[in-house]
This record gives structure tokens, C-alpha cells and sequence, in this order.
């Protein structure tokens, strides 16, 4: 079995697909970027794919649900990963000595606050956490640091500078994993991912949320995108708390198809379980 996730060894993707593969015979490739990534999976190259979603401090991760919207595939499995993002150099200095920390634009989003108390450091944005951690090893320069997980930092050889550097500390990252294709109506699931694009009349939205309040549906998340050559207007993602198998939620997607212009049931899974942080510690 092929799993495809973005970006190289160490980073937080790739440890979402060991969780997902559970010591299976699994080979993971990394690609770099997720278009290409989404591209191997509907090409039938990777069996699954992770795909980070929604992370607990910058919210939904647009730049990879974007690319699901009228693809035919399942999501299968969720994943929370802890996001323990550290500060990471070929050797230890002053932060004050520092002068560029290289990262993926969500970990940097996440890491705002405490990065803006060194303005002596520029930001600068690269394609992956643990990619970043490896061009600072490979780099000339010696001030010049990387943010991923400390498990990147003992992957390259590098140095540790500062742990729990999030500006959250219960820095979460939400993962689904997809395969290419529909998925039958699986007994046990009990969360579903869909993707709506309402009509153009006045209160088509709130038509829509009416059908789930009628059936007793409750949603878990929905995130509003706009839809490409179509100005101002917009589709939804929206997750709710019923597998497909559920009889209320097939009435209600039914009654759905019948007032919105676009439907695409993304996948049906089991909750993933959102990991405990019972000693947060928060170095500064």
C-alpha cells in the first residue's frame, strides 16, 4: 500500500501517516505540493493520500480542501496530530543573533506571536516544516533557523534552540486521509464531510441548515468558498455528526440535492480523537 503525503521526512504529514498506517506494510512518499500530491492519488500512482485540513489555532486549511471540491473521492480516516512546532538551528545562539527563520506559511501563522517579539528576524516562507529544517542544515549561513517538530531536528542532527514556540499551546493539526473513488455506506461511521454549493436565490444557506435542523443533524464545522469565475459567489464545507449509513442524514442529503446547484459527499469515518495535553509547558 502507497500513502502520499506533502513534504519530506519529519514532518507533521508524514507522522499522520504512520498513525494512519499502524505499523502496516506501508511505503510513504512525500511529494511537494499538494497539488501534485492530489494529482498521484487520482492517477491511481498512491493507494491514499493525507491532507491536513483544520488546524486549532489558524482554522481551515483552504489550500488543501480547495483542491477536493468536484474530485470523486472518500475520506476514510481522521487523524489529530499534536503540533509541537520548536525553533531549530545548526547550532545554539542568542535569538538576538538569529536573522531568518525559514517555515511553512501555517507554521509561521502559528508561531506570530512569539516571533514578533524578535524583530530582528525575517520571516520567510517555504514548502514544508521539515523541508525548512533541512535547507538550514544544508545552507552556508549559520544564524539562519528553521521551525519544525523536534523530531525533525534529531532526524537532520540539528540543534533544538526553543521548544513549544506556538503561540497556542494545544497546537492541533486535523488530518483526513483519502482514497480515490465513492465509498459505500459504512456501518459504525459517525461523522461526514460534504461539500454544497447553494442556488443563487435569497436564503438558499438557511434552507439548506433548515433540512439539517429538521432531520436532527448536528454540524461540527462550515467553512464558506468562494467558487472560481463566479464573483462573490460561494460553496460550503461542512462536516456533521452522522455517517452516510445514518437514515436522517441520507433524507436530509436528499432533500439537500434538491435545493442546492452542487453536492459531493466528500467521505464518512469514524471521529478521530483529539489528542490530551495534560502537561503543557510554555518556554519562552
Amino acid at each position: 500500500m502507497l500513502i502520499g503525503y506533502q513534504g519530506v521526512e519529519g514532518s507533521y504529514s508524514e507522522l499522520a501517516c504512520k498513525k494512519f498506517a499502524q505499523d502496516s506494510d506501508c511505503q510513504m512518499i512525500g511529494y511537494p505540493t499538494f497539488r501534485t500530491l492530489v494529482e498521484a492519488m487520482m492517477d491511481e500512482t498512491l493507494d491514499y493520500i493525507a491532507l491536513p485540513v483544520e488546524n486549532s489555532t489558524s482554522g481551515p486549511i483552504t489550500r488543501t480542501i480547495d483542491l477536493m471540491k468536484y474530485l470523486e473521492v472518500s475520506a476514510v480516516e481522521e487523524i489529530y496530530i499534536k503540533i509541537e512546532h520548536a525553533l531549530i538551528m545548526k547550532a545554539p545562539m542568542d535569538m538576538a543573533d538569529i536573522s531568518k527563520v525559514y517555515s511553512h506559511p501555517e507554521a509561521l501563522e502559528q508561531c506570530y506571536a512569539y516571533l514578533s517579539r524578535y524583530p530582528n528576524i525575517e520571516v520567510m516562507e517555504y514548502s514544508d516544516t521539515a523541508e525548512a529544517v533541512k535547507m538550514v542544515k544544508e545552507a552556508e549561513e549559520t544564524d539562519i533557523a528553521g521551525i519544525a517538530g523536534a523530531h525533525a531536528a534529531e532526524m537532520y542532527g540539528m540543534s533544538v534552540i526553543r521548544e513549544n514556540i506556538s503561540d497556542n499551546p494545544l497546537n492541533t493539526t486535523r488530518f483526513l486521509f483519502f482514497r480515490k473513488g465513492t465509498q459505500a455506506s459504512r456501518q459504525g461511521t459517525d461523522k461526514t464531510s460534504l461539500y454544497i454549493e447553494s442556488g443563487h436565490s435569497t436564503g438558499s444557506l438557511s434552507e439548506i441548515l433548515e433540512i439539517f435542523k429538521k432531520y436532527e443533524i448536528n454540524l461540527l464545522n462550515l467553512t464558506s468558498r468562494p467558487i472560481q469565475h463566479k464573483p462573490f459567489s460561494y460553496g460550503f464545507f461542512i462536516d456533521v455528526e452522522k455517517g452516510r449509513a445514518d437514515t436522517k442524514l441520507a433524507e436530509a442529503l436528499e432533500d439537500i440535492s434538491q435545493v442546492s446547484r452542487y453536492l459531493n459527499l466528500l467521505g464518512t469515518y469514524v471521529k478521530g480523537k483529539i489528542p490530551a495535553y495534560e502537561s503543557v509547558t510554555i518556554n519562552d
